[in-house]
């Protein structure tokens, strides 16, 4: 992966076989439909395996879209039942989408597309005939990766991995039935997709940067173990019991708090209750601090290590470097801790999508 720049074409191949691109997929198209809780715990468990894969998973479980869609739309994308669809997505709205008889025209370029080399199809965010001073109007369109141009733009030095290249759409056609608003209503009505589209499409990521850094523990574990510095072993040295118990605490508690607030999502969508702004303030909030204790263990570690850190082959050097190019995300900014503030004070959230 390091080498190439995107995951083999094998390794997602095995991973389609097993499963673990249908996480949200209904029941009656082959998916596990599994709670939010699940997921994350999924994605954590990979994240310990390899940052690069874990993402990939977690932009390709499109699965949800399956209930959003008309059931034309999902089958054709969905219906296969011998063979798992791979839909990665880019959520920035970086094209225009044109009415045409019987759907859409579809033109736009949409940067760090993870995942694309590997992918079946790609959902892409637009704006739908888009008038000057006019309410915007966007919608996901679901469009085979043969119709679409893949750029090889991924030349970066972190989660190499990931494939995230760049997608050119041009004058695409896409039936209306692929096509729907991020916002609409599920056509089926069972808990899993009770959950708001956003809240299922974002909250993995911080499953997937909670298991990189569990891995840059266990990595910096061993290598303490081992190593010996000035004459002393680092296992022996308080300094480094400290920072590795430290460290373990952290991660306890943000992953604890994590399924604490995907959980409550999970039980109100199970009783029928609105999963409001308080649920997901909560919910992104333990998302940005998972991604701040994930950044603070990945730090504490590579410095623990000092210049065995440094070279290639040595885990901590990859865990470092995919670890905190994974916490970069938006998702995961520290901006989310000031919404939940102003909820908790009984404030408007003050962002158009929570």
């Amino acid at each position: 992966m390091e080498r190439e720049r995107r995951m083999p074409p094998a390794l997602a191949e095995a991973l389609r076989a097993a499963g673990a691109f249908r996480i949200f997929t209904p029941r009656e198209l082959g998916g596990h439909e599994a709670p939010l809780v699940a997921a994350v715990e999924a994605l954590e468990a990979l994240g310990r395996l390899d940052a690069a894969v874990a993402w990939n998973v977690w932009n390709g479980n499109m699965g949800f879209s399956a209930a959003l869609l008309p059931e034309s739309g999902a089958r054709a994308i969905w219906g296969d039942a011998s063979r798992d669809p791979i839909v990665v997505n880019s959520a920035r709205p970086a094209g225009v989408a044109t009415s045409v008889d019987g759907g859409f025209s579809l033109s736009g370029r949409w940067d760090i597309v993870s995942g694309v080399d590997v992918a079946d199809h790609v959902a892409l965010f637009a704006l739908v005939d888009p008038a000057p001073g006019g309410p915007p109007d966007v919608r996901v369109f679901f469009v085979p990766k043969a119709d679409v141009r893949v750029l090889d733009t991924w030349k970066v030095h972190a989660l190499r991995g990931t494939g995230s290249n760049t997608v050119v759409a041009e004058a695409v056609r896409v039936p209306a039935d692929r096509a729907v608003s991020p916002f609409a209503p599920a056509r089926i009505d069972r808990p899993l997709y009770r959950i708001p589209a956003f809240t299922l499409a974002s909250t993995g990521v911080a499953g997937v940067v909670l298991g990189v850094a569990q891995a840059a523990l266990g990595a910096a574990t061993e290598l303490a173990r081992g190593k010996v510095s000035d004459g002393t072993l680092l296992a022996d040295r308080a300094d480094v019991q400290t920072t590795l118990g430290r460290s373990r605490a952290a991660l306890g508690a943000a992953r604890a708090l994590l399924r604490e607030a995907a959980g409550a999502v999970d039980a109100a969508a199970v009783e029928g209750r609105p999963i409001g702004e308080d649920l997901r303030s909560a919910l992104r909030a333990a998302m940005s601090h998972a991604a701040l204790t994930a950044r603070d263990v990945l730090g504490a570690t590579y410095t623990l290590a000092s210049s065995s850190a440094l070279y290639d082959g040595q885990p901590l050097e990859r865990l470092f470097r995919d670890g905190n190019a994974a916490v970069q995300h938006a998702l995961l900014h520290a901006a989310h801790f000031a919404t939940y503030g102003r909820l908790l004070l009984g404030k408007p959230a003050g962002v158009p999508i929570l």
